[in-house]
């Protein structure tokens, strides 16, 4: 018996072993491509969000600037360009992104843009009208980017669809990624987003008598909602704020009309090329967080399932002088 459970666990250290040899390889790579993501997410990160100071500057305190990209529609249709990985063992990267993409949908009628292979295979088993996508994150071209600009900017003009929402993940370190879902389309930078169906079909819930709702639910989604207004709130007061520097103090050639038509193609394309490149960044550094998890873990593994090798090896020792000595002892 001792033997038989001497080699279940030293087959058990080799499997962990080999386990551990994938997750120690995955998260070198991973460390490998995070430091080049990182450095282009940093880049990159400066001109886009001059671009994006520009855009509100131009759309808020200009008078006279007319463009349809500026106006709000009714909301019937809403397109969703939802950025994930091409690749799971992430940690909750790929899952948490569509779950944000999700708490926008449902209210009204939804496309979607998929930006990934898991994003690709995700929307392809729902329900939901996919009208473009990108394959793959790590082997995409700009131009790639710039069809999808270009497809939304004519759907959002034809009246094809209402709104544009950007969903993606935010690199703030190595450590700390953040899920974001910002509006593209149109340039109203001072109203909320309105949220979808779930949201919509918890307020009914909530409105019915006949529900039940425990308390500490209802504290919960309080607590998330009035965090979502105070976060709405701060970004509409650094708007403002941002209004209120840069009036008066910047000038426009030819005009500001010209210069806003001329940056709206590039800020559309540009932020979606900005959103690709944090996620990517994000991507790995998940990735990487949870490979030296996992490594980790099967290194503490790997030592108790040594220290139970060695207790049963030398149980089964013991066993065996014993049975030698009532042996010696039987034959006296």
């Amino acid at each position: 018996m001792a033997g038989a459970g001497m080699k279940a666990i030293k087959t058990r250290i080799a499997s962990v072993n080999s386990t551990k040899q994938i997750t120690n390889a995955m998260h070198l790579v991973a460390s490998s491509k995070l430091r080049k993501a990182k450095k282009a997410a940093e880049d990159s990160s400066e001109y886009f969000n001059t671009l994006y100071e520009t855009i509100v500057d131009i759309s808020i305190n200009t008078k006279g600037v007319r463009s349809e990209f500026l106006v709000s529609k009714e909301l019937k249709k809403r397109c969703h360009i939802v950025i994930a990985g091409d690749r799971g063992l992430a940690g909750g990267y790929n899952s948490n992104a569509f779950k944000e993409a999700e708490k926008y949908m449902g209210r009204v009628e939804d496309c979607v843009i998929p930006i990934g292979k898991k994003a690709c295979d995700y929307f392809a088993k729902r329900n939901i009208e996919i009208i473009d996508k990108i394959d793959l994150v790590e082997e995409y071209s700009y131009e790639d980017v710039k069809r999808i600009a270009d497809e939304v900017m004519k759907r959002f003009i034809d009246g094809e669809i209402s709104e544009v929402l950007l969903t993606y993940t935010q690199f703030i370190s190595a450590l700390t990624q953040e899920a974001k879902t910002i509006k593209l389309l149109p340039l109203v930078f001072d109203e909320p987003l309105q949220y979808g169906g779930e949201r919509y079909r918890e307020e009914q819930e909530e409105q019915d008598p006949n529900i039940y709702i425990s308390e500490e639910i209802l504290k919960e989604r309080q607590e998330q909602r009035r965090k979502e207004q105070e976060e709405a709130q701060e970004l509409a007061n650094r708007i403002k704020e941002r209004s209120k520097n840069s009036r008066s103090r910047v000038k426009y050639l030819p005009s500001p009309q010209a210069v806003l038509e001329f940056l709206i193609p590039t800020y559309v394309s540009g932020t979606i090329n900005g959103g690709i490149v944090e996620s990517y960044a994000s991507e790995q550094g998940a990735r990487r967080t949870a490979m030296e998890s996992a490594t980790d873990n099967a290194n503490d593994m790997i030592q108790k399932l040594e220290l139970s090798y060695n207790r049963v090896r030398q149980g089964a020792i013991t066993q065996e002088i014993t049975e030698i000595s009532a042996g010696v002892e039987a034959l006296k």
